[in-house]
C-alpha cells in the first residue's frame, strides 16, 4: 500500500490487485482465453496473443502502469531512456526480481544469470574465456556435425517420401539444439552430457507450470499441493538427480581439460585460483550452476529463434532464395566444411535472424528490483518496487519500427541494428548493458550454422496444416509446431 500510494501520487496507476495473488488471477484468466485461439496465419502481432495484459493495462492506465506479479510490486517501463538507465545498473542499484529468483534458482542455481554484484563479476571472468571469438570459430566443427546429421536424415526421409516431405522442424530444431549444447558443452562426454540436459529441460517445465498457477505467488504454497509439478519432492529429487549427474561430468573433466565449455571454465577457474593465491572462489557448484543455465539458457532461446525463422522464411519464399543465394555464393553447396569466417559474411541472414528475433522475441521481458530509493527519470521509485521490461512489446511498438511494424522486412536491418528503428536502442535482442548475455555470440554462429546447411540442402515452405498460435512457454513458442514441406535440391 505504500508503494501504491507514492507511484499514484506521481500519476502511476493501474489496476486494483488481490492481497496475495495480486494480478494474477485477471493475467492467467486472460492469458487463457488467448490461448484457446489460433491467430492468422501472417499475422505477427503477437503482443496482444501472448501478453493480452499489457495490452489491455496500457490502453487504461497508459505505457507505464503499476500492477502486482503476486506479492511483487511492479511498475512497467517502456521508455527507453529510463531503460538505459536501468540495465547498465552502474550504481548496483537494481538486483534481481525475488519473485522470479525464487522459480528459477531451483532449476539453474547461482550462476551468471541469478547473481549480482562481486559473485557476478566473478562468474563473468570464469565463462568469459569459453565464449571468446577465437574459441567460438572452434566450435563451428561439432556444431556442423550436429547440423549434418539432422540434414542427412532429412534427406533419406525425402527420398522415402517420393520427392517431397511434411515434417515438423520445431522438434528437430530442439533436438539438434541440444545436441549442439552436449557436444560443446562436454565434449567427448557428450552422451552423458545429453542426458542431463534432458532432466533440466524436464526440471525448466515444471518450472514453467508452477509460475504459471495462481496461488504461486503465496509464501509456503509448495508445501501444500500434491500435484507433481508442486510437490517439493519431485522438485528435489530432479534438482539432486542433475546435481549428480553434472558432477559425475566434472570429475571426467577434471582428468583432462579439453576445449569443451566445461574444460575451459575448468581450466579459468585453475587461473583464478592461482591469482587469488591457492583461495577457491568458484567452487564445484558454481561449475555446475553455470553449466546448468548454459543448457537452458543456450537450448531454449536457440531453438525457438530456429523455429520461427523456419517458419518465416518457409512463408516468405523470395527471402529463401535470397538468403540460399548468399549461402551458396559464400559457402558453397555443402561440398567443403563450413568456417567461422564464412558465417560472419552472411549479412542477408543475419538480417533475418534479427528480424525474427524483433518479430517472435524468445524472451518476452525481463524486471529488476529497486535496491534503494532512487530517482528514475521524474519519478521517485521506491525500494522493492520491480521495474518491469516489456521487451516484445517495444519489438512491436510502431513508434519505434514505425507503421510496418508488424511485417516480416529483414531490410529494416539493412545497415545495422542502430539504424534499423528510430532509437539504436529498440532492439533488445540479448539485452545491453555489462549484462548483455555472454552467449550471443556462440547462439548466433549455432543459429546461421544450422540454417546454412537446411538452405544448401533443401529448398521448403510452409504447410497447410500449420496452426499460427504463439504462446508463452518458458520462450515463446509455436504451440502446434510448425509442420513445413521440403524438397531436396
Amino acid at each position: 500500500m505504500r508503494i501504491k500510494r507514492i507511484m499514484n501520487s506521481q500519476g502511476v496507476k493501474g489496476p486494483s490487485s488481490h492481497f496475495l495473488l495480486g494480478n494474477l488471477p485477471e493475467i492467467t484468466m486472460l492469458e487463457e482465453a488467448e490461448t484457446k485461439k489460433d491467430m492468422k496465419t501472417g499475422d505477427y502481432d503477437i503482443v496482444s496473443h501472448v501478453q493480452p495484459f499489457h495490452v489491455q493495462y496500457c490502453q487504461a492506465y497508459g505505457k507505464s502502469y503499476l500492477w502486482w506479479l503476486g506479492w511483487e510490486p511492479r511498475i512497467t517501463i517502456t521508455d527507453l531512456d529510463l531503460i538505459k538507465q536501468v540495465l547498465p545498473n552502474k550504481d548496483h542499484a537494481f538486483t534481481k526480481s525475488q519473485m522470479m529468483l525464487k522459480f528459477m534458482m531451483p532449476v539453474i542455481g547461482k550462476g551468471l544469470v541469478t547473481t549480482d554484484g562481486e559473485e557476478w563479476a566473478l562468474h563473468r571472468r570464469i565463462v568469459n574465456p569459453a565464449f571468446h571469438h577465437e574459441k567460438l570459430k572452434a566450435m563451428v566443427i561439432p556444431m556442423e556435425k550436429s547440423a549434418s546429421s539432422m540434414a542427412h536424415e532429412w534427406e533419406k526421409k525425402v527420398r522415402d517420401g517420393g520427392g517431397n516431405v511434411e515434417l515438423e522442424v520445431g522438434d528437430y530444431m530442439t533436438h539438434v539444439t541440444a545436441d549442439i549444447i552436449a557436444l560443446t558443452a562436454f565434449g567427448s562426454n557428450y552422451e552423458k552430457g545429453k542426458k542431463v540436459f534432458e532432466q533440466q529441460v524436464a526440471l525448466m517445465n515444471l518450472t514453467d507450470q508452477r509460475v504459471k498457477q495462481q496461488f504461486s505467488a503465496i509464501p509456503g504454497y509448495r508445501f501444500f499441493f500434491s500435484h507433481s509439478y508442486l510437490n517439493p519432492k519431485s522438485f528435489l529429487f530432479m534438482t539432486n538427480l542433475i546435481w549428480r549427474m553434472t558432477l559425475c561430468l566434472i570429475a571426467w573433466a577434471n582428468a583432462s581439460y579439453g576445449n569443451d565449455l566445461l574444460g575451459l571454465m575448468l581450466s579459468a577457474t585453475i587461473e583464478e585460483t592461482a591469482i587469488e593465491g591457492g583461495k577457491v572462489h568458484f567452487g564445484t557448484q558454481a561449475l555446475i550452476d553455470n553449466c546448468k543455465t548454459f543448457f537452458i539458457a543456450g537450448h531454449e532461446t536457440t531453438s525457438t529463434l530456429l523455429t520461427w525463422t523456419m517458419m518465416l522464411l518457409g512463408s516468405h519464399t523470395i527471402w529463401q532464395e535470397c538468403a540460399r543465394e548468399e549461402v551458396i555464393e559464400v559457402c558453397g553447396h555443402g561440398d567443403h566444411p563450413i568456417d567461422a569466417n564464412m558465417l560472419n559474411k552472411l549479412k542477408t541472414l543475419t538480417m533475418i535472424l534479427n528480424e525474427t528475433l524483433r518479430l517472435f522475441s524468445p524472451i518476452l521481458d525481463q524486471s529488476k528490483e529497486a535496491a534503494m530509493d532512487m530517482k528514475l527519470g521524474d519519478l521517485h521509485i521506491p525500494k522493492g518496487l520491480n521495474i518491469y521490461i516489456p521487451r516484445l512489446a517495444i519489438h512491436h511498438d510502431p513508434e519505434l519500427w514505425g507503421v510496418d511494424v508488424h511485417e516480416f522486412k529483414p531490410e529494416r536491418f539493412v545497415d545495422g541494428i542502430a539504424k534499423a528503428s528510430k532509437n539504436p536502442f529498440a532492439f533488445m535482442r540479448f539485452s545491453f548493458g555489462p549484462r548483455f548475455c555472454v552467449g550471443q555470440g556462440f547462439a548466433l554462429e549455432e543459429a546461421k550454422l544450422v540454417l546454412v546447411v537446411i538452405l544448401q540442402r533443401f529448398r521448403f515452405h510452409l504447410s497447410p496444416n500449420y496452426r499460427h498460435a504463439p504462446h508463452d512457454k518458458v520462450t515463446v513458442k509455436p504451440k502446434y509446431g510448425v509442420p513445413m514441406i521440403l524438397e531436396c535440391l
